[in-house]
C-alpha cells in the first residue's frame, strides 16, 4: 500500500476518478444510442404507415398499419382502435397478442368510464391509468394503459387505446409517440370519410343524371348509353334482342279530366308494372312523356310475346292500358336507331288497331 502522502496515491486517485467519469459517459452514449436506435424504429414504423396511406384510400388498411405500428414500435402488448360516430363510440379494431390487427368481436365491448366519456367528447388530450382505477374503457385491463383521442376538424374521429407496456412506467418519448400515430391515424380516419362522402355524392349524381326522376327509370341518355351495349353483345354472340316500345294510353284524358298529378301518378303506376315485368339485365326507360323503352336481351319473337302477355295482365290489374310496338334484332334492324323506328311503327300499328295491344314490326322485304 501506498503511503498516504505518496505522489502516486494522488495519481491513482485521479485516474480512478477518470475511469469513473469515462464509465458514466460510456453508459450515457449507450442509453443515447438505445433511444437512437428506439426512435430509428419508431420512425421506420411511422414511415411504413405514411407510405400505406399514400398507397390506399382503404381505411382499414390504414389504420391496421397504425395498430400493427405502435405494437411493433413501442411494444404495446394490445392496441384498441375504438370509432366514434355522431358522438357515439363503437370498438372497431385491435391487436391480437403476436400482432395481427382483427376487427373486434364485439363493437360495443366498452366501459363508458368518466375519462373514456371526457375522450369521446374531446375535453382530455390523453390519460394514464392502471388496472384497478375503474377508468380504462376495457374491463380486462393489462398492467398500465393509455388512451388518447382521435381529432380532426376539431372532431373526435377515434380513440387510440394501448395497455400491456414493457415499462409500466410510460416516458415522454413513448407519449409522444403515440401522438404522432393517433394524429396519423386520425388523419386516415377524415380522408376516409372525406373519400366515403365524395364518392356518395359522385355517384348519387352519376344516378340522378342517368335516371328519370319521375318514375326512376333509366333516361333517354342512359337508355342510349346502355343499348350500344346490349347491341355489340347481341352482335358479337349472334343472339337475338327484342326492342320494345311502350305507350301509355291516353294520358292526356287523365291529365285533362283529374289533373297532372294523376296523369304522374299513372306515368309512375306504368314505370312501376314496367319494372317488375322486366327480367334481370333487361333495360327499361322511360323516353319521353309517356312513351317508354324495354330492351331484352336473348329475346326472340317467342319469349317476347310471353314477356308481353304477363305484363298487360299487369296493367290490367293496375287498371292501366297501354300500346307497344316491337323490333327485333337483327330482323327489323341492326342499330338502334332502325330498331326503334321500326318498334315505333309497330307502336303506330297498335294505335290504329284500337290502343290497349301490341304489335311486331312486319317482316322485311
Amino acid at each position: 500500500m501506498l503511503p498516504s502522502d505518496d505522489p502516486r496515491t494522488d495519481e491513482l486517485t485521479a485516474l480512478r476518478e477518470e475511469v469513473g467519469e469515462l464509465r458514466r459517459r460510456v453508459a450515457m452514449l449507450e442509453a443515447e444510442r438505445d433511444e437512437f436506435a428506439q426512435q430509428n424504429a419508431e420512425l421506420f414504423v411511422l414511415q411504413q404507415v405514411f407510405s400505406t396511406m399514400n398507397s390506399t384510400l382503404e381505411i382499414d388498411d390504414i389504420l391496421a398499419t397504425v395498430l400493427r405500428g405502435v405494437h411493433e414500435a413501442l411494444h404495446f402488448g394490445r392496441v384498441v382502435l375504438f370509432e366514434v360516430r355522431d358522438g357515439i363510440p363503437s370498438r372497431r379494431l385491435e391487436t391480437e397478442p403476436d400482432g395481427t390487427v382483427i376487427s373486434s368481436r364485439d363493437t360495443e365491448a366498452m366501459r363508458h368510464t368518466a375519462a373514456f366519456r371526457s375522450m369521446v367528447v374531446g375535453t382530455s388530450d390523453f390519460a394514464f391509468g392502471m388496472a384497478d382505477d375503474g377508468d380504462s374503457p376495457l374491463s380486462d385491463v393489462q398492467g398500465t394503459y393509455c388512451m388518447l383521442p382521435l381529432i380532426s376538424r376539431n372532431t373526435v374521429r377515434g380513440i387510440l387505446y394501448v395497455d400491456n407496456p414493457p415499462d409500466p412506467d410510460i416516458g415522454e418519448t413513448v407519449l409522444r409517440m403515440l401522438l404522432d400515430f393517433a394524429a396519423q391515424a386520425a388523419i386516415a380516419m377524415e380522408n376516409a370519410r372525406l373519400y366515403s362522402e365524395t364518392k356518395r355524392l359522385l355517384e348519387e349524381t352519376q344516378r340522378l343524371a342517368s335516371t328519370d326522376p319521375l318514375t326512376g327509370l333509366a333516361n333517354r341518355r342512359a337508355l342510349n348509353e346502355l343499348i350500344e351495349r346490349e347491341l355489340h353483345n347481341a352482335e358479337r354472340y349472334g343472339a337475338p334482342l327484342a326492342f320494345l316500345v311502350l305507350d301509355l294510353d291516353d294520358l292526356k284524358k287523365i291529365n285533362d279530366s283529374q289533373g297532372h298529378h294523376a296523369g304522374d301518378e299513372a306515368l309512375k303506376a306504368f314505370a312501376d308494372v314496367i319494372r317488375s315485368g322486366a327480367r334481370r339485365g333487361d333495360i327499361a326507360a322511360r323516353y319521353v312523356g309517356d312513351e317508354f323503352v324495354l330492351v331484352m336481351a336473348q329475346t326472340d319473337r317467342i319469349a317476347a310475346e310471353a314477356v308481353l302477355r304477363r305484363l298487360y295482365a299487369a296493367l290490367e290489374r293496375a287498371d292501366l292500358q297501354c300500346s307497344a310496338g316491337v323490333a327485333l334484332f337483327p330482323r327489323h334492324g341492326a342499330d338502334a336507331t332502325s330498331l326503334f323506328a321500326a318498334a315505333d311503327r309497330a307502336l303506330y300499328e297498335a294505335k290504329l288497331a284500337g290502343k290497349n295491344r301490341f304489335r311486331f314490326a312486319p317482316e322485311p322485304v
